[in-house]
């Protein structure tokens, strides 16, 4: 015969109350126990300073973190030389920090709505324009004037994207990973951009080399690396970059770049 546990009385053996566990009170009368290490007490040259013997501790010591922010001790440490320029640069650093932040790739984003319309997203409520395949209209605006699908839908395949606009002086290298999975992007302009530069393009070439046409990247800047990065898009065939002028290498890495695509046209526009 088989006997069958009321369902009360089955979560009553996992809810059961230990009353062997030691009280607050006995707790902090026996004191903190050594931490150890397989069996070993931990090495005293290890611990925070603020833990180890003969050190002096006062009432403060509540907010001292076991390892304090190095950015946070710097700080501290030039409190008594504290100049107004000092004040500017760090907020400009504070503010390119949560830039770079604001334009990292979101996983989740791409999850929920797919590859183009994510970048759609990403990219038209940071005030560029984005074009979609069969289509003559370019699509910009910002979070109250857009009404963009907010779950995934079919048919938005993003052909072309102009971040002439795109706000706090461009689009930065972590921004760039928004493009990744446009298989059908063959338009980009990202001029005036003053952060691109040769990891960006090489960023570009990795992701969308394949499939970009066109590149704008007059007022950007550009070197050797950049155009070697330029040589890996096979299906480039209309470049513009502001003259390089008397910079002799980056005209001979031009040159080779012509040379190695000759299907390539490129236009250089003045600074």
């Amino acid at each position: 015969m088989a006997y069958h546990l009321k369902p009360t009385r089955y979560y009553r053996l996992f809810i059961t109350r230990n009353y062997c566990e030691k009280s607050i009170y006995q707790r902090e009368e026996e004191g903190t126990p050594p931490r150890t290490v397989h069996g070993k007490l931990y090495p005293e040259w290890r611990k925070p300073w603020i833990k180890r013997d003969g050190e002096w501790k006062s009432k403060l010591s509540v907010f001292i973190e076991k390892n304090p922010n190095a950015d946070i001790m710097n700080a501290l440490s030039q409190i008594p030389d504290i100049t107004f320029q000092k004040v500017k640069l760090w907020w400009k650093e504070m503010h390119d920090i949560q830039e770079i932040h604001n334009q990292k790739f979101i996983s989740e984003r791409l999850t929920v709505l797919g590859s183009n319309l994510a970048a759609m997203h990403f990219f038209t409520f940071r005030q560029a324009a984005v074009r979609l395949k069969d289509s003559k209209d370019w699509i910009s605006g910002d979070a109250s004037t857009l009404t963009l699908p907010e779950r995934y839908e079919d048919g938005y395949f993003v052909e072309a994207v102009d971040c002439t606009n795109f706000h706090h002086n461009g689009i930065r290298y972590e921004g760039l990973q928004n493009l990744s999975g446009l298989n059908f992007l063959k338009w980009l302009c990202l001029k005036n951009s003053k952060y691109v530069d040769v990891w960006c393009l090489d960023r570009i070439a990795g992701q969308n080399g394949k499939s970009l046409e066109y590149l704008d990247i007059s007022g950007c800047k550009l070197c050797v690396g950049g155009v070697v990065a330029l040589s890996r898009m096979p299906a480039l065939k209309f470049l513009v970059i502001t003259d390089p002028g008397d910079n002799v290498d980056v005209n001979s890495a031009l040159s080779l770049l012509e040379q190695g695509n000759p299907n390539l046209l490129i236009k250089t526009v003045d600074n």
